[in-house]
């Protein structure tokens, strides 16, 4: 349970006419007092740090500037996820509103692999470029920024990766994650450093800034789908971004919320589960640039036909997700020498797995084993492309960084890296990360499910969960209300579709409640006869016109004696 003051929760509930339920979410997060709460229901980080405070901003919109006064060639260097290929558009917008004609560079994954290139940046020099732009990309590209240098071309890294302890050579590297950076906010995604951008350069050479705020729809997607936190001025930028989309807007957009059932209104989950895969398909299977196309069209057709591409590409990569994750659980049962003491991160690599999926199978297996994961793909030549993910107590990135004598490259940031290794390395790299990992893992071992407050299962109506609703969005960094409510009984339990799990329950008093649980069928065969403690959010059940609050069930417990409550 997050620590809770009951005199905080009754002034916040009757000083701002709340429900007691979301005066104790706002208090158990830290809300205590009227002002602070107003400024969490009414958006906080509403007023913008000055991008100014980006160490290198001054420099960068001021050679910009030139580049757009003398009609020099401007490329916008991307990466192929969906941070990338949204800030790469936005990019392209905001230059062509200024007159510039900028043209945009995508590599593929698995020709090129992650980042700049040296023969990418030898082609580009020889085209006549002079100002290059990356998104997503660069802090660690210190040889490519390097020969870049080296073939007159100015670099500006716009970029939100973990640096070194030293940075490379270039004009300019914009990114808040920096040592040495003034800005108060770290949690910006590469899009939302392009945006910063944009209004730097506007304050400095243009008028208003409002209307910069159509490209808050693109830093939203790219938020979300990059699991940055939701919360300072984040959460302002997602908030209106998600308007912009729920509104219609981008004809791109539309056209992707179509093939992925979206009808108005769109949420968190709407882009993390449908349209972040969808575009993020283009970069696994395919050609990231029909991404940035999708996002740039003002043709109906084009759109249309992208958007379908899009899909099918999406459930190609569905089938080759599957498969992957099969063989890596079972991998991960029969080789001892693949960690499966729970103590140990996951190490994995196989010559036939694809590298456009291994992220996220990367991400089921933390789900499944709760630590971190490392998929590796390897090539014919022995070259292996792997991505990490890990749980949010250790930091995967700073753990691979400390096994940098065996790889050829790495970078990424605390949830996520990406990395280039030699298979013969690939044991090495395997002992050594659990040797690193091994207190961190330590420490976080056990699952804790931090609820927000307990309640009572009386008073629960639609109008509740709404206002609870004005804490979001949710997502990393401002997650979901989570609620205990103690010693219900079940009166029936049925399985719904696959493997999900439906409950009926009943408490002291109140009305009879419904509790579903996605994926928890295996609880159906527990023995749970007597009182159940559940952790849960609430959500609202429309059906036949009529709504109703149900429970979406994340835990499952015996209820608690009175000593062994006391003790928690």
């Amino acid at each position: 349970m997050r620590p809770s003051d009951p005199l905080a929760c009754r002034a916040v509930a009757d000083g701002l006419g709340l429900h007691p339920i979301t005066a104790a979410v706002l208090v158990a997060r830290g809300a205590l007092s009227c002002d602070e709460a107003r400024a969490v229901l009414i958006g906080e980080g509403t007023i913008q740090p000055d991008p100014f405070l980006l160490t290198g901003m001054e420099a960068s919109v001021d050679r910009i500037h030139r580049a757009v006064v003398e009609h020099e060639r401007i490329l916008i260097y991307g990466d192929y996820d969906v941070d990338g290929t949204a800030a790469t558009a936005l990019y392209v917008r905001f230059l062509s509103g200024l007159g510039c004609a900028p043209e945009y560079y995508i590599p593929h994954r698995i020709k090129e692999g992650y980042g700049l290139n040296a023969e990418a940046v030898r082609r580009i020099a020889s085209s006549g470029v002079s100002l290059l732009m990356t998104v997503d990309c660069g802090t660690t590209s210190f040889s490519e920024l390097a020969l870049a240098q080296s073939l007159g071309l100015d670099v500006i890294v716009t970029d939100h990766h973990l640096p070194e302890k030293t940075l490379p050579p270039a004009f300019a590297i914009l990114n808040p994650c920096r040592s040495d950076s003034g800005y108060p906010f770290q949690g910006l995604c590469s899009a939302g450093v392009a945006f910063k951008v944009a209004t730097a350069y506007t304050m400095r050479y243009g008028q208003s800034v409002k209307f910069l705020e159509e490209y808050l729809d693109l830093v939203a997607l790219a938020t979300i789908a990059d699991l940055a936190p939701l919360h300072a001025e984040n959460r302002w930028m997602i908030r209106e971004g998600l308007r912009r989309l729920s509104n219609g807007g981008r004809l791109g957009l539309r056209s992707l919320k179509a093939v992925a059932g979206i009808g108005g209104s769109c949420g968190v989950a709407d882009i993390g589960f449908k349209l972040a895969p969808r575009i993020n398909a283009a970069g696994r299977l395919g050609d990231a640039a029909d991404a940035v196309k999708l996002l740039l069209t003002e043709n109906e057709d084009e759109a249309r036909a992208l958007a379908e591409g899009l899909d099918r590409l999406n459930r190609a990569r569905q089938q080759v997700e599957e498969q992957v994750t099969a063989e890596a659980i079972d991998a991960l049962a029969s080789a001892p020498d693949a960690t499966t003491g729970t103590a140990e991160p996951i190490v994995l690599a196989s010559r036939s797995w694809h590298p456009g999926v291994v992220g996220i199978v990367a991400s089921r297996l933390v789900e499944r084993y709760h630590r971190p994961a490392v998929l590796i793909a390897v090539n014919e030549q022995g070259k292996g492309r792997g991505s990490a993910r890990s749980i949010a107590a250790v930091n995967i990135c700073d753990g691979i960084g400390q096994c940098r004598e065996h790889l050829e490259a790495f970078g990424g940031h605390a949830a996520a890296a990406g990395l280039t290794i030699r298979e013969e390395a690939i044991p090495r790299f395997r002992a050594k990360l659990a040797e690193v990992l091994a207190e961190p893992l330590r420490r976080a071992a056990g699952r804790r499910l931090v609820c927000d407050a307990e309640v009572e299962p009386i008073g629960m109506l639609p109008a509740v969960v709404r206002e609870v609703d004005r804490l979001g969005p949710f997502g990393m960094g401002n997650p979901e209300p989570m609620f205990l409510l103690r010693r219900l009984h079940i009166s029936s339990v049925r399985m719904v579709g696959n493997n999900h799990l439906k409950l009926m329950l009943r408490g002291a008093r109140g009305p009879a409640l419904t509790a579903f649980g996605y994926g928890m069928g295996a609880f159906r065969e527990l023995p749970l006869a007597g009182p159940v403690d559940l952790a849960c959010s609430l959500e609202i059940n429309s059906w036949n016109g009529t709504e109703g609050v149900q429970l979406r069930l994340k835990d499952l417990r015996a209820s608690l004696v009175a000593e062994e409550v006391a003790a928690c």
